[in-house]
Order: structure tokens, then sequence, then C-alpha cells
């Protein structure tokens, strides 16, 4: 080592060395002395239930079931009674402008039916040298086409149907937002623990370069060691950094997802173990729950139904009408009530072939419509066997996982008495007790991720959702 001094390489070092672990140890020491405001602890219970109500899919949901609703009820409007009024508010007579607001007044009502009845009445009032009165009353009935083919009351049926849609997507869409939720706070409580890790991991790095520097200052050891322990802490510097701001922009989207404020809220500690529930369903029963729980097989049928309605309403539609007509007038001037009553007959003699094209429309609409739901059929088959083949292999994961934990353990007791009788050194234990603790957030993860696929199985079966730490209802 006599190079080393001679060169007059060693004051510099110390002085590097100096600045260097104030350095590096600064962020560290600063980030952990800065006080933390009152924050107030988000279980996962609160998580689950937020999720139901704030989450962004169950927001985006519930704007699409109330624009149903608004479709419904423009639907329905119109076969709502309506009442209008007409007046002449400015008579022109002789060359002069005269305002006589009650000169002229109407006064109609109209109201129509599902069934094909339209009913419609007005009454006039007008003014001058005398009054004159008279009300008008018309009924009309539609008998062929048959008024459900109607577009009015086929708008109506799509608009029921659309927001019973809307309805199970809701339902759907809360269920999805507490498996998210479920996920991302555990996958957030194993973040925390292993941003712990590797806080120890950075410190124990720390005191090892810094027992280089000690020992080279001895003479006993190189540049090259010292130079390769430092780089040892900025590594581990730069990672345990960039942890915690991954961890912080995570746990930010997450609150943000269920409208909390960023720093008033922190999550419960990972628990010492998760209880999972078991899963116990055939492939074939799975399958049978599947077609009858899910949503988008749902719209299909919806869709396969408003075809079949389409198809049949321009097949009816051959151009020939026929309508039923009634009005009734009463009168005050001394002329006598008039009363008269219509049949009418149509039928186009040429249309362009018009009638023809859009049957052949709606033939192909429907055959799409039911491709579309056998399509979906079979699609839902293989999600569910996925799903299944999936859930064994996590669950083979936790197993292995399990395994791996155990064996680590008895490797880490191993080091506990070889340092204990002073065989190795105590940080090789320390370091052994990282391992171990990373070996069972290990495990968590994949039991966390077998948990998530087992929700995932029951919300696509129809079954009531039974989050393993927690109760989304």
């Amino acid at each position: 080592m006599l190079w080393f001094r001679k060169e007059g390489i060693w004051p510099r070092l110390v002085v590097i060395t100096a600045v260097l672990v104030v350095v590096i140890a600064a962020p560290a020491v600063s980030s952990a002395e800065q006080p933390q405001p009152d924050t107030e602890v988000l279980t996962l219970v609160k998580a689950l239930g937020l999720a139901r109500e704030e989450h962004p899919l169950v927001r985006a949901a519930q704007l699409s079931l109330d624009s149903s609703e608004l479709a419904l009820t423009r639907s329905e409007a119109a076969y709502a009674p309506k009442l209008s009024l007409s007046s002449r508010p400015l008579v022109t007579r002789n060359g002069e402008v005269e305002i006589s607001l009650a000169d002229s007044l109407t006064v109609t009502g109209s109201l129509s039916t599902p069934q094909g009845l339209g009913l419609s009445a007005s009454n006039r009032w007008e003014g001058e040298s005398r009054e004159r009165r008279g009300l008008t009353v018309r009924a009309e009935l539609q008998l062929w086409p048959p008024a459900r083919y109607n577009a009015g009351n086929l708008n109506l049926l799509a608009a029921e149907e659309a927001l019973d849609l809307t309805g199970y997507q809701l339902q759907q869409a809360r269920e999805e937002a507490v498996i998210d939720i479920y996920s991302r706070y555990r996958t957030l409580q194993i973040d925390a623990a292993r941003l712990k890790l590797q806080e120890e991991e950075y410190q124990a790095k720390l005191a090892a370069y810094e027992r280089v520097v000690g020992k080279a200052e001895q003479g006993l050891a190189s540049a090259v060691e010292v130079l390769a322990a430092r780089q040892a802490v900025e590594e581990s510097l730069a990672e345990y950094q960039r942890a915690q701001r991954e961890y912080r922009l995570k746990l930010k989207t997450f609150l943000a997802d269920l409208s909390l404020e960023e720093g008033t809220w922190e999550l419960e500690p990972l628990p010492e173990t998760l209880t999972l529930p078991g899963v116990d369903i055939s492939l074939e029963e799975a399958i049978a729950m599947a077609l009858e729980a899910d949503v988008t097989l749902l719209e299909q049928r919806q869709n396969l139904k408003a075809a079949q309605r389409q198809l049949e309403a321009a097949r009816t539609a051959n151009g020939f009408e026929v309508n039923l007509s009634a009005s009734v007038s009463f009168s005050e001037d001394q002329q006598g009530d008039d009363y008269r009553a219509y049949l009418s007959f149509s039928y186009p003699l040429l249309d362009g072939g018009s009638r023809r094209l859009a049957v052949e429309e709606a033939e192909l609409s429907l055959r799409r419509a039911e491709e579309a739901v056998v399509k979906r059929r079979s699609e839902l088959s293989r999600e569910v066997e996925h799903m299944l083949s999936e859930i064994q292999y996590l669950a083979d994961k936790v197993k292995i996982a399990n395994l791996n934990y155990e064996k680590t353990a008895l490797e880490h007791n191993a080091k506990v008495l070889q340092a204990a009788n002073g065989l190795i050194p105590e940080s090789e234990a320390r370091e052994s007790q990282r391992l171990l603790a990373g070996a069972k957030l290990s495990w968590f993860e994949a039991a966390v991720a077998l948990e998530k696929a087992r929700l995932e199985l029951r919300m696509m079966t129809g079954q009531v959702m039974d989050v393993e730490g927690g109760d989304p209802n």
C-alpha cells in the first residue's frame, strides 16, 4: 500500500469519503426527519366501500345509467298528453296596428297511445264584433300495420331494454371496482413493506462502505474496493429512491380513484397472513353460470331481439295501410255540429324496391346478431376454462412460494446460529433476515394474484363477491 500514500491520494480520498457519506445519507435522513401531517388510516373495508361508489368505472357506468333513464323518459314522452296555446297579439286593420291579446286564442291538446290510437281536441275563441267558439275533437286508429311495429313503440322497447342493460353494467362495474381496489390495496401494502427492506439494504451497504473506508485508512483495502463499495451504495440508493417515487405515485392514483385527498390517508400495514377461500366448482357448472350472468351476452341477446322485431316490422310494412278516423266539431254560430268518420286505405303501386331492400337489410342484421350470440357463447366458454386453469396455476404458485419461504426460513435459522457462534459476521445474518422477509412478500404477491383471479371467476359466474379481508357490501 506504499504507492497509495506516496501518490498523495489518501488525503483526497478521506475528504471525498466524508462528503460522500453526508450526501448519500442526507436524502434518507431528511425524509425521515420531515414532519408528517396528520393522516387517517384507510382500512381495506372502507376502501372497498368507496370503490362501489367513487371508482371511475362506477362513475362512468352511473352516467350511462342516467343517460339510459333520460332516453327512456324521452321515448315515453312521445305518448304523454300535449297541450299548446296560440294567439294573435298584433292585428292590423286599415293600416293601423292594434294590440289585442285576446282577439284570437286557440287551445290544442293531443294524446297518442302505443296501441295506435291518437286523440286530439282544439278550441278557438275569436273577438271583434262578436265571440265565436268552435270545439273540434278528432280520433284516429291505425288498423294496419299493427301499432306495435311503429317506430315510436320500437324505440320505447329498445329504451326499456337499454335501461335494464345499463343497470346490469353498473353492478358489474361495482364488482370490477371492488376487485381492482382490493388488488391495488394489497399491492401497495406489499410495496410499502418492500420499501422498508430496500431502506435496510441501503443502510447495510452504507455501513459496509464505511467499513471499507476504515480499512482503507489502515491500508487494508485498495482504492478499487472503496470505489466498488461506493458504487454499491449509489446503486442501492438509486433503486430505493426510485421505489419511493413509484410508491407515492401509485398511492396518489389509488386515492384519487376513491375521491380521497393525497397526504391525508395511509394504508393499514400488511397483515401477518391471508386467509384464501377455495374454489370448488366444476367447468360445466362455471360455464352454465357464466352464460346466465355475462353482461356482454345479455347485450347481444337484446340486440338479437331488436333485430327480430325490426325484421317483423319490415315484413309487415308491405305498403298497405288502413286507418280509421273520426271527428266531431261543435260551434256556436248557429250552423250546427259536424260529425264525420273515415276508413282510409293506401297502397303504393311503385316504391322502387325500397320495401324489399328494407326486408333484406333487416334479415342481414338478424343474421349478424345471431352470429354475435353464438360467437360470444363460444368465447365465454373458453374464457371460463382459461380462468379455471389460471386459478390452478396461481394456486400452485402460492404453494411454491410457501415452500421457498420455508426453505429460506431454515437457511436463516442456520445463519443466525452461525453468527451466534462467531462463524459468520452479524451482517450476513441480517442479510438473511431480509431475504426471509422478501420470500414472505413473494408469497403475499402470489396469494393476492390468486385471490384476484378467484374474485374475477365469481364475477364472471354471477356469484356474490366475498373479498378476503373485507366486505364490499
